[in-house]
């Protein structure tokens, strides 16, 4: 009688444990070669940050909310609204009422001084005839001007016929301290692209010097460089409405008489003389020709060039043979 063993025959159910364990080790295995992998992976650079294109920017964005053909008294109510807002968060950190009225004050006084600065050119002498905007502007040709103070900057609004056409910026002296005029325009080339030069006569002789920098024109608006450091000490830049500004500046030649330039013996009288002595804006001579102005080595030449050709015009003309 033949005896049955079972000693080397595997049983089902044990062989069907023993693969599904293996199989389970070796999804484990590879689960944590694959994350092992991917924690080894070298993180993703981040992608380099865009360098802003030359001349990318359009130089409209200067003239803020200001829109051509706007009235003086719209441009005004803007700039209101705009010292309004400037003063609500100083009135609202007081917490005394008496505080609140200070900062009231100083608010109403920043209005006032805005208003009170808008003047018609009506023929009447000012205090800007000799002044940094004294060739921006012109007598009996229907123009008037507003002056909006800026926290580094002065803005001039210039209307025609009750119309904004030009804004003229002059920049604080101390905002571009120790950069040249060329400095300042080729940081104003890398935002707005290439300018070309204009040149005029100089007043002395026929030789030519530079007058402005113009950019191309973007929409209705044109855009010039001056410097204004020779005896200001101002970089400026100016906003105009292409449309008009030819127009403008033809009546101007018939409607006011020839405009002087700076370095011209008329300035000086009109320093030296004081022919503004009754002028409500005296201060202003004080303020762009004075206090104002660098002591620089190129102011004090021109200076000294002026007085020459003063003193030579003061002196008697010759008796008549």
């Amino acid at each position: 009688m033949s005896t049955v063993t079972t000693r080397n025959r595997p049983f089902p159910s044990l062989a069907r444990r023993l693969v599904t364990v293996t199989a389970s080790a070796a999804l484990i295995v590879g689960a944590g070669s694959v994350a092992a992998q991917k924690k080894a992976a070298p993180a993703a650079k981040p992608a380099p940050a865009k360098e802003e294109k030359k001349g990318s920017r359009t130089y409209v964005e200067l003239g803020g909310k200001f829109q051509w053909g706007m009235s003086p008294e719209e441009v005004m109510g803007l700039i209101e609204k705009e010292i309004a807002a400037k003063f609500q968060p100083k009135i609202e950190s007081e917490k005394e009422a008496e505080k609140q009225d200070a900062v009231r004050r100083e608010m109403r006084e920043a209005v006032d001084q805005m208003r009170n600065s808008y003047i018609r050119f009506n023929g009447q002498k000012t205090g800007w005839d000799v002044s940094i905007v004294d060739r921006e502007f012109g007598h009996r040709n229907s123009e008037s001007m507003v002056v909006m103070w800026e926290k580094d900057q002065r803005r001039f609004l210039f209307f025609w016929k009750e119309k904004l056409y030009k804004q003229f910026i002059a920049y604080n002296s101390e905002r571009f301290a120790g950069k040249s005029f060329e400095e300042f325009v080729e940081g104003m080339q890398i935002r707005y692209g290439k300018a070309e030069m204009s040149f005029t006569k100089k007043q002395t002789d026929d030789e030519m010097a530079l007058d402005y920098y113009q950019w191309p024109p973007q929409g209705d608006h044109v855009m010039r460089a001056i410097d204004q450091t020779g005896f200001y000490g101002n970089f400026c830049l100016a906003l105009l409405h292409k449309s008009l500004i030819e127009q403008i500046e033809k009546e101007r030649a018939t409607n006011s008489p020839p405009r002087v330039r700076r370095t011209n013996v008329h300035v000086v009288d009109s320093i030296t003389q004081g022919d503004s002595a009754n002028d409500p804006n005296e201060s202003v001579i004080d303020d762009v020709v004075g206090k104002r102005a660098l002591p620089s080595v190129e102011q004090k030449r021109i200076q000294e060039r002026i007085m020459k050709e003063y003193q030579k015009n003061k002196q008697p003309a010759p008796p008549a043979k």
